[in-house]
Formats: C-alpha cells, sequence, structure tokens
C-alpha cells in the first residue's frame, strides 16, 4: 500500500464585494509568436485590469522575422463569432459589460460584417478604436488596398478613435481625398499638426492619434522622414477631438529598441483599455504611452528579428508623476468662458459633445408622456423604484464629494446636502410602502433590484467620486439636478395644455401623483436649488485657473452622465 501526504490549504476570506470589471473585444489577427495581434491586445487588456474578449479573424504563421502566410475567418464565422459575444456581453448588468471594441488586422470580410453591428454598437454606447494596421513590424502586408478602401468608405467614420502610424496615415489620407495622397514632407510640429486636422477631416472618424514613431525628431528638433532613426531623440504623437476642437501633442524620448514587434497594437490595445475604465483620451493616452516606453526598457531580445516589448510591465496610473508639464496651452480659458457665456451651466450645454445628449435628456418622451397622462403606471412605478436605488448612491457621491471639498464650508454645505438626501430617501422608502406596497426589506419583487442603466449611472458616478476632484464630482453630478429642473418646465408646459383626460392611466389619483412629480421638480424651492448650483459651478470658475485640458475634461464628464441620465429614462418606456 503506497503512502501519501496530504495537504490542505488555507481558506481564503472571500471579498463580500465584487469589483466590476469592463470589457473589451479585440478583432484582430492572431500571431503565433506572441508579441502583436490577438495575444498582444489580451496581454495588455490583464496588465489593465479589463477582461478582454477576441474576435479572430484571420490565423498566420509569423514570427519576429516576418509573417509566411495568413488564412482568413469565413465572413459567416466572423458574425456568428460577434454574435455570440454581442448577445453574451452587451446584455451584461452593471458595469460588466463591453465598453470598447479594438480593431487590429481587418479582412474585407471582417469589415463587412462589424459595419453591419455599427448602428447596435452606437444603441449600447460601445466606443469603437480602430488601428488601421497595413504592414507588420516585419515589413509584410497585413492589409491590402482595397480591404483598406473598403475601412475608410464604411468603417472608420463611426470610429471614436482611429490610431494610424504616420505611413499608414498617409495611405489613409490618399484613400480618402479624390487629390490623391498627401505631401509628406513634414517640415514642422505645426505641418504635423495641420496634417492629423486633415485627416479626420477626410475620414470623419470623431478623434485620430497620428503616431509618430515613423516620423522621429533630432536634436535640432526637426523631424526624421526616412528609415535611419539614428539620430532621432524623441517621438510626438499627436492627437485631435473633433469635438471641442483640441490639438494635443504628446513628446516623449525615442526609444532605440529592437523590441519593437507589436508596439502599435499594444498602444492602441492599452488606450482602449483605458477607455473602457472611464479615463478621458489624454489621460489614456499618457498613461499607454508611458506603458509602451515600460514594455520596450524592459525587455531581453527574444527571436532573431524585431522582438516583441514585454507586456507584463505595470501601468502607472499617477499621471502627474507621468508628465513634466502640461502638454498644451496651460492658460487659463475661465476669462474666456465668463466672457462668452452667462454661466458655466450654459458653456457645458452649448458643447458639441453635450448638445444633443442635452436636448434628448430634457425632451425626453418619458417626461412627456408623465406630463400628459400618457405613460402606463406600472412603468412609472418602476422608476420610481429604480430613483430610490439612485438616490442612495447620490447620497454616497455627495459624500465624496464632501471629503475633498477645498473649504471646510463647502464640506458643511454639502454635507447638508447630504442630510437633506438622507431624507428624501426615507420619505421615498416609507410613501412607496404605504401607497403601493413596495417593501425594500423583501426580495420577492425583482423590480426592487437595480436595473441595468441604474447600475450603469450608479457605477459611473462613484468611478468619478473615487477618482476626480471637487469640481470633477461637481460637475459630475450637475446634470441630474439641472436636468430635472429643465426638463420639469417643459414637462409643466405641456400639462397646462393637455387635455384632461386620464389616458394610459386607471384613476385620477394616479394623474394627481403625476401632477405632483412634474410640480416638485418646478416648483419654488428647486428653482432656487437649480440657482444655487450654477452659482456653485461658477465660483469655482471665478476662483480658479482651468487650462483647456481641464475644460475638456469635466465637459466629456458633464456629457457622458447626460447620457446615462437619457438611458435611465429610456429603460422605462422600453419596459414591456
Amino acid at each position: 500500500m503506497n503512502s501519501y501526504n496530504t495537504i490542505t490549504l488555507r481558506n481564503r476570506p472571500l471579498s463580500r464585494e465584487s469589483k466590476p470589471v469592463p470589457i473589451v473585444l479585440t478583432i484582430a489577427g492572431s500571431d503565433p509568436s506572441g508579441g502583436a495581434g490577438i495575444e498582444a491586445d489580451l496581454k495588455t487588456f490583464s496588465s489593465f485590469g479589463v477582461f478582454g474578449a477576441t474576435c479572430i479573424v484571420a490565423l498566420t504563421a509569423q514570427n519576429t522575422k516576418g509573417v509566411n502566410s495568413i488564412s482568413k475567418t469565413s465572413e459567416i464565422l466572423v458574425n456568428e463569432i460577434l454574435e455570440s459575444i454581442f448577445d453574451d456581453y452587451l446584455q451584461s448588468d452593471g458595469s460588466s459589460r463591453l465598453r470598447t471594441i479594438k480593431t487590429g488586422m481587418l479582412t474585407q470580410e471582417a469589415v463587412k460584417v462589424l459595419e453591419g453591428k455599427i448602428d447596435l454598437l452606437d444603441k449600447e454606447d460601445v466606443k469603437l478604436v480602430v488601428d488601421p494596421v497595413m504592414v507588420s513590424t516585419s515589413g509584410a502586408s497585413l492589409f491590402k488596398e482595397e480591404d483598406m478602401q473598403q475601412c475608410v468608405t464604411t468603417l472608420l467614420k463611426h470610429a471614436y478613435l482611429v490610431t494610424p502610424n504616420f505611413e499608414e496615415a498617409l495611405v489613409l489620407y490618399s484613400l480618402s481625398n479624390s487629390d490623391g495622397s498627401k505631401d509628406s514632407n513634414i517640415k514642422s510640429v505645426q505641418d504635423f499638426v495641420d496634417f492629423t486636422i486633415n485627416l479626420q477631416q477626410s475620414l470623419k472618424c470623431e478623434n485620430i492619434l497620428v503616431k509618430g514613431g515613423h516620423i522621429p525628431w533630432d536634436a535640432n528638433d526637426k523631424p526624421i522622414n526616412g528609415k535611419d532613426f539614428k539620430s532621432a531623440t524623441k517621438v510626438r504623437d499627436v492627437l485631435y477631438e473633433s469635438s471641442s476642437g483640441t490639438v494635443t501633442i504628446f513628446e516623449s524620448e525615442f526609444i532605440h529598441s529592437q523590441n519593437t514587434h507589436g508596439t502599435g497594437c499594444t498602444l492602441s490595445s492599452s488606450i482602449a483599455a483605458n477607455i473602457a475604465k472611464g479615463k478621458n483620451l489624454r489621460d489614456s493616452l499618457i498613461i499607454s504611452i508611458d506603458y509602451l516606453h515600460q514594455g520596450l526598457d524592459s525587455m531581453t531580445k527574444i527571436g532573431h528579428g524585431n522582438g516583441p516589448l514585454n507586456h507584463n510591465v505595470i501601468p502607472e496610473q499617477d499621471i502627474s508623476s507621468l508628465t513634466k508639464s502640461v502638454l498644451s496651452n496651460p492658460v487659463s480659458v475661465s476669462n474666456k468662458i465668463k466672457e462668452e457665456y452667462d454661466s458655466f451651466l450654459d458653456f457645458f450645454k452649448s458643447q458639441p459633445l453635450v448638445v444633443p445628449y442635452w436636448k434628448k435628456y430634457i425632451e425626453h418622451p418619458f417626461v412627456n408622456q408623465v406630463a400628459t397622462n400618457q405613460l402606463p403606471f406600472d412603468k412609472f412605478l418602476y422608476f420610481l423604484k429604480q430613483d430610490y436605488f439612485y438616490l442612495i448612491n447620490y447620497a454616497q457621491v455627495q459624500c465624496l464629494a464632501a471629503s475633498v471639498a477645498p473649504t471646510y464650508q463647502e464640506t458643511l454645505a454639502t454635507s447638508k446636502v447630504v442630510e437633506a438626501i438622507v431624507t428624501e430617501i426615507e420619505k421615498h422608502k416609507v410613501k412607496l410602502h404605504k401607497k403601493y406596497d413596495v417593501d425594500y426589506d423583501s426580495n420577492s419583487d425583482n423590480d426592487l433590484r437595480p436595473g441595468k442603466a441604474c447600475i450603469n449611472y450608479c457605477t459611473y458616478l462613484l468611478e468619478i467620486g473615487k477618482k476626480e476632484d471637487y469640481i470633477g464630482i461637481k460637475t459630475a453630478i450637475a446634470p441630474c439636478l439641472f436636468g430635472y429642473y429643465e426638463a420639469g418646465v417643459i414637462g409643466q408646459e405641456r400639462r397646462q395644455r393637455r387635455d384632461y383626460d386620464l389616458g394610459s392611466l386607471s384613476n385620477k389619483e394616479e394623474s394627481e401623483v403625476y401632477g405632483s412629480w412634474i410640480d416638485e421638480y418646478t416648483s419654488d424651492w428647486y428653482r432656487e436649488a437649480y440657482e444655487v448650483g450654477k452659482v456653485g459651478l461658477d465660483k469655482y470658475l471665478n476662483e480658479h485657473d482651468i487650462s483647456q485640458e481641464r475644460v475638456d475634461q469635466l465637459t466629456h464628464i458633464f456629457a457622458e452622465v447626460t447620457k446615462l441620465e437619457v438611458a435611465f429614462w429610456d429603460e422605462v418606456l422600453d419596459l414591456e
């Protein structure tokens, strides 16, 4: 009889708090050598703590020396893969859902399928990051020109971000302009900026990053147009954000390394991961460029060609430690905003990134249906149940704002807001229990759990509350305060013009509930809160010099929360 040893493992205490993990999908080719393509994307996703899903559009036989052969995935199978992923991960609850898609090497079949999914991705607010891979580091062609032409024609205009290197950018410009190729003789930084803006306008994508690794700069600050980069000292990557008209130049050291296999894939997948985690484009770029540099610096040579970089480095999250100075014009724009707008709120509402969503928000059919008694009461009751969970989250975020308030007076003022919210939550709970037999201590009603829209909204607010400063948090909670008042005013006007019938309601009591809900958000006390909120934003504007970069960040936050407000009411109307 054989003897044996038994090893009993120590029970590890399980965390009761599950943390949401954003999902990023990569649609690209496979690199069996592990340095580029799908393999590089997945390693990068893991480094940044996001969950990676894949759609492999081609198998390749390649290594660090070159690509030997390519076998494409059929259009039918690509479609089935995407259908499977979307069916599962777009329907996930909470923030553990598909947030970003990153594409690398694409085939004509993949472009056709993906183009047919654009409406769905727009509806679900999934951002598309397109890395238009044409040639591998070893020089092998990965994307035929006719395939790229189709990509330019049908796909790139839907992209949130396109990330070509300079050589790819030249090809894209040629394909998207009737006047042929663009003069590649970049002589100055301004030439590079102008080229980037012109390319975005040709492609019609939302944002574009032209990577500068193929056009580095020497010690005399002259661009090197060619293949001999021995004298290169720095790299400039140019980001153009069309919604705000902002150009940001990311200047970094040129790293002389043979470990460059998969650098383009890695940078783009890193940006996609950071976008999925809720970071703005410029912060994503800063973190991603540093991650790429760490990977280049810390890798020993693998293979006989251009070796891969090290994807196992730990990304730096502290933006301030990664920059020596503000990356673009740091001049305060506070005075300009004060001169052109009556308030900071008016400025936000006028920005191209916000305008379409703000209109959808304050003119939302939900409010119109409440105002005219056309909303079935069971849907309104669902809204009230969801609003209960939102109010709890709203109080938590206000607490986070109080904890970082710049003065003790603002801490006190914010604390009083929290107290008022908690009182409102308790009244809300009692009222629902007495009038509608809604018991939040019972688990029998599925509607007493936060729905998808509520979870997405609350998760985003908490993420902002944990990483932003006082004005960042206040900006995030502003659309709720301001939007409900403006929507209420529109709703009140419609209610006064309505025919006095019950519409979709069963009795007069339900109609009175709708009327009181509209009245609450047009009442004197709520209008006063609206005005106080405007003054609070303006006070910060008057007392601080705010750079264009910071204004753009705040505008992005305001726009994202406005979208979430729209989604909150959309979900109510979409109930079966």
